[in-house]
């Protein structure tokens, strides 16, 4: 078989810009998912039975049920209701929803494996809870937990490419849509799959650099 190297050549803007798309939506989804999933698991920390209980169901939920369809549910749950909202937001929404639920269960397995002295000490300092989450929980929890979320962001991003079936242009859409002119499927899906693992490996080694930045604090 003979590669259609120039087809790639030529593909490539249009490629890059689908894999903008991509890394836009990944990181909006997994800073919103971060926030959510913090709140989640002070949630499941939280010994209230109203708090703990609908987020255990809405976590078991979001494990249980296949990602595309809960992209499904996101994007065609608010047009039945008239509210009309872009492919791209429905895509990050779901993509937030799914990683959040995820995340919960990491950080509050992070902030479980703080010593407990240190809140106790800092209460005996005069320290708030408040402050104290803030200022000496988290940023501990956030270095013990470092690999799981990059190995989650890796699995967010890949998950990524299944907004395609909601006419999200992203990385896989433009590749979809270049086969369907040039009927040269294997050049195209092969180099839609290297952007995809040199997106990744970006976030691995981004995530190493940040992993020797923090080692003093482990």
């Amino acid at each position: 078989m003979d590669i259609k190297f120039d087809l790639i050549i030529n593909s490539l803007p249009v490629l890059l810009k689908g894999a903008m798309i991509t890394l836009q939506m990944s990181i909006l989804a997994i800073i919103t998912g971060t926030l959510c999933g913090l709140l989640l698991a002070i949630f499941l920390l939280s010994n209230n039975k109203f708090l703990e209980v609908p987020t255990r169901i809405f976590i078991n939920l979001m494990r249980g049920i296949p990602f595309l369809i809960q992209i499904f549910i996101v994007y065609y749950s608010f047009s039945s209701f008239g509210i009309e909202i872009p492919a791209f937001a429905s895509g990050v929404l779901a993509m937030a929803l799914n990683t959040a639920a995820f995340q919960a269960e990491i950080i509050r397995a992070g902030i479980e494996s703080i010593p407990k002295g240190q809140s106790e000490a800092a209460v005996a300092l005069g320290i708030s809870k408040r402050q104290s989450m803030l200022r000496i929980i988290i940023p501990q929890m956030f270095v013990k937990i470092l690999p799981s979320i990059t190995n989650e962001l890796i699995t967010l991003l890949k998950n990524s490419s299944l907004v395609s079936v909601i006419a999200v242009v992203d990385l896989t859409r433009v590749g979809q849509q270049i086969v369907s002119t040039s009927y040269s499927p294997a050049e195209i899906y092969i180099a839609v799959a290297l952007l995809y693992f040199l997106m990744n490996l970006a976030i691995s080694q981004g995530a190493r650099f940040i992993e020797r930045r923090t080692a003093i604090y482990r």
